[in-house]
């Protein structure tokens, strides 16, 4: 089953000169197996993919703007990094909204160089043929209790 997204925002820290390797390893700490760290840091944060790396962790990043990397490690291999929409708590037509806006809005999405899995509470019927229609092909798993997690990318 899926499980939560994890947020840290340190960029506040790193704009102070202030380390915040310890917070971070301590949240990575606390994550259950399912979970996923998102990170907001000021700057593409590579030393810290590859230490999270090495601990099985593979990692999506997007640049938000300027000063602004959001980079999500979770414990799961694919052959293209995957960033997580928990969109489980939106009512609709919000999941799908927020969907379309990440994918329309990140050029690693259209190139195919980055997938979004999302998190819904139900199979999103109206998405997926607009999906199909915007060439993404996508795998819909209904994990049961309240989680569909639907990955979707565009074949490069």
């Amino acid at each position: 089953m899926a499980g939560k997204i994890v947020v840290l925002d340190v960029r506040e820290m790193l704009k102070k000169k202030e380390e915040p390797f310890q917070k971070i390893m301590v949240t990575v700490g606390e994550l259950e197996e399912e979970d996923v760290f998102e990170l907001h840091a000021t700057f593409k944060p590579d030393p810290l993919i590859r230490v999270l790396g090495k601990q099985g962790f593979s990692s999506a990043v997007v640049e938000e703007g300027p000063e602004h990397f959001i980079v999500q490690f979770y414990k799961e291999e694919t052959d293209i990094p995957y960033f997580h929409l928990d969109n489980r708590e939106l009512d609709p037509p919000a999941p799908m909204v927020r969907t379309l806006e990440f994918l329309d809005g990140h050029e690693a999405c259209q190139s195919g160089e980055l997938g979004v899995e999302i998190w819904n509470v139900r199979v999103p019927a109206l998405l997926l043929p607009e999906l199909e229609e915007r060439n993404y092909t996508f795998d819909v798993s209904d994990e049961g209790s309240g989680t569909v997690r639907v990955k979707i990318r565009r074949p490069r």
